[in-house]
């Protein structure tokens, strides 16, 4: 059983990952054997991370800028991140730039390319930049970051929930496109997690409680929730599953 989640002699690329959702999967993945490089805007904070990684769980990191939505410094990643240990076995693509919010009526062409730049044209880059070794090699994973909301309306984020529609569709094409490469290609959608992106619901007790009553599971999800599948797909033992996007969300989309 250990062997279906044997990351050892792998590497894994992890964007966005110097806290969150991003810094938990980091954590599994390499607690687990593999190779980590972590990212951040910040070089020197993703640096800090690595270090803590290696200190506090004995994985081996490097740490390297990242912002996501400009497209020479995504380039500029993924010349680096291929450098750093040699090879890149999963990515996952956990880096958004935050969205625009309000209604889409007060919206314009502007929001919707800057949502777009945001969530889909780094991760398309790195995409065309990591993936062709993993098809030349027939070994790979790929794991997209999408959400709950890109199959629900939202009031507030309708550009965010349009843009991690789209993400939904990319993992399906990818798949349509890469065939028999024996490279699996997902998305994680989550509901609430108590990130950062979500504060403003998790640090209002009311709110938080308002929200928990709507999840089957009863309480909104912590970072590590979403880390146990982050390994399954980029393991061996999901090397199988590959075309799909994967809620967790305590079971909200379920009622």
């Amino acid at each position: 059983m250990h062997q279906l989640f044997d990351m050892t002699g792998r590497v894994a690329v992890i964007t966005g990952s110097t806290k969150g959702m991003g810094l938990e999967m980091a954590r599994a993945l390499g607690t687990t054997g593999a190779k980590v490089v972590v990212s951040g805007r910040s070089e020197e904070t993703a640096k800090a991370t690595a270090d803590q990684l290696a200190k506090d769980n004995g994985i081996i990191a490097a740490g390297l800028g990242c912002d996501i939505a400009d497209m020479e410094s995504v380039r500029k990643f993924a010349k680096q991140s291929q450098e750093a240990f040699g090879r890149v076995d999963a990515l996952v693509l956990n880096a958004a730039a935050d969205p625009p919010v309000g209604s889409m009526l007060s919206q314009g062409p502007n929001e919707l390319e800057a949502t777009f730049r945001g969530l889909l044209s780094g991760n398309l880059v790195l995409v065309n930049a990591l993936l062709p070794p993993m098809i030349e090699r027939k070994d790979g994973s790929i794991i997209f970051m999408s959400s709950r909301v890109s199959q629900r309306g939202s009031k507030g984020l309708g550009l965010y929930s349009v843009g991690k529609a789209a993400v939904d569709s990319l993992v399906r094409n990818l798949v349509a496109e890469i065939g028999a490469s024996n490279v699996n290609v997902n998305s994680i959608n989550p509901g609430v997690v108590r990130t950062d992106f979500s504060r403003f619901i998790w640090e209002d007790p009311e709110a938080e409680k308002r929200i928990a009553f709507t999840i089957p599971l009863g309480r909104v999800a912590e970072a590590g929730d979403v880390a146990g599948l982050a390994l399954l797909l980029a393991s061996p033992a999901g090397r199988y599953i590959t075309g799909q996007n994967i809620f967790v969300d305590g079971g909200r989309n379920s009622v």
